[in-house]
């Protein structure tokens, strides 16, 4: 692309999905409109000694005959259906040099860390390398592992890149589970609820954890009702795991992705946020939200219904996002009923039948990283 050129346009064309909600884009788009939680208190020693609330797929869905996960592990069962999925949907030719793929996730098949299994396994390079072989793909994949922000911050990778017209299409897959390992992390925060999270509200205990796999497929050459206009990535080395308490880094985050695509806040539609229902995420996002001048926009958390599904968050969520812009709908926030947060924002509490034109995702992670991202209707 030459110097003066104009950056083509970027498309959301298509989307799978794997989590509690449902097996397919629109099995959780009706769980969701019916107001459903993939959420259920738990009592299973694979990730807990303890019951807990968790988003946890039906092991029937994973297993077969003999009780065996489908491809070797959760993590990787979970990732070749959901790319299964989309390669079963969609009409490109995934074996060409124009198609790219990343994959977001923050710990890939931790839970063989204590197994005989061998090692390699454990890298995420070698899912990765699963999914390249399946769809027969030329080009070695990215791997994006930044926290909470991982899965916003592959899109914003993946936008780049096919604005520079370096693919045609590029395939993002954002996937966790389930394990010991990370349930056990968070619990020694002190960070997990014992009830369905409860974003924003006043009576929030912590976070809910999941697990889920969302893929989407974004092009520069196929058009879709749904553009993916921009997004910025931060890290103000904040703290190790604690978030700012001003709210300044993610709202530059917010401040730089409209100022990059020419869209003032008053046309923000709707904003999903990453909403974890700690007390400290919460807070800091309402600051930001409002900092950045977006206080009449409607804000909703999805963490009540799936968990916090870590680097599959923000795929999932930006792929509900667009769902929902072609719907015209915007979702409510469950568990939210008093405002619990400082900030001024609108957490919305009821389904909204609305057009919305604009709409941004936002997220931030452990070691102060931040990231937003902008989807339009076309």
């Amino acid at each position: 692309m030459g110097l003066n050129s104009i950056p083509p346009p970027v498309y959301l064309i298509d989307a799978a999905l794997v989590t509690p909600l449902g097996m397919s884009v629109d099995e959780n788009l009706q769980a969701l409109i019916a107001g459903k939680s993939g959420i259920d208190k738990i009592n299973d020693n694979r990730f807990s000694k303890i019951a807990l609330p968790l988003g946890k797929i039906d092991d029937n869905y994973l297993l077969d005959a003999d009780g065996q996960y489908l491809y070797g592990t959760r993590f990787d069962t979970l990732l070749m259906l959901c790319v299964a999925q989309l390669k079963a949907k969609s009409s490109i030719d995934f074996a060409s040099n124009d198609v790219f793929i990343i994959l977001s996730t923050t710990k890939g098949n931790i839970e063989l860390l204590d197994s005989n299994q061998p090692q390699d396994k454990l890298l995420l390079s070698y899912s990765a390398n699963r999914v390249q072989t399946f769809f027969n793909n030329p080009n070695t994949p990215w791997i994006i592992s930044n926290a909470c922000i991982s899965g916003i911050s592959a899109y914003v990778v993946a936008e780049r890149l096919l604005s520079s017209q370096l693919y045609k299409h590029i395939v993002v897959i954002g996937c966790d589970v389930l394990t010991e390992f990370v349930i056990s992390g968070f619990t020694s925060f002190h960070a997990i609820s014992d009830e369905v999270c409860k974003p924003f509200d006043l009576h929030r205990k912590g976070i809910s954890l999941g697990e889920a796999c969302a893929a989407s497929i974004l092009s520069n050459t196929i058009t879709s009702s749904i553009l993916l206009k921009g997004g910025t990535i931060s890290n103000d080395s904040n703290h190790i795991s604690g978030p700012s308490k001003t709210g300044e880094e993610l709202s530059f985050c917010i401040k730089n992705t409209l100022e990059t695509v020419n869209v003032k806040s008053e046309d923000i539609d709707f904003i999903s946020a990453h909403g974890t229902a700690t007390n400290y995420n919460d807070e800091m996002e309402s600051l930001a939200i409002e900092k950045s001048n977006l206080s009449d926009a409607l804000v909703f958390s999805l963490k009540a219904n799936y968990g916090h599904t870590l680097g599959a968050a923000g795929i999932l969520e930006t792929v509900i996002a667009a769902e929902s812009m072609k719907l015209g709908i915007i979702l409510p926030s469950q568990g939210y009923n008093l405002h619990g947060v400082s900030g001024d924002i609108q957490v919305n509490k009821t389904l909204k039948h609305q057009h919305s034109q604009y709409a941004l995702k936002t997220g931030s992670g452990f070691g102060g990283c931040n990231a937003s991202l902008l989807l339009e209707r076309v």
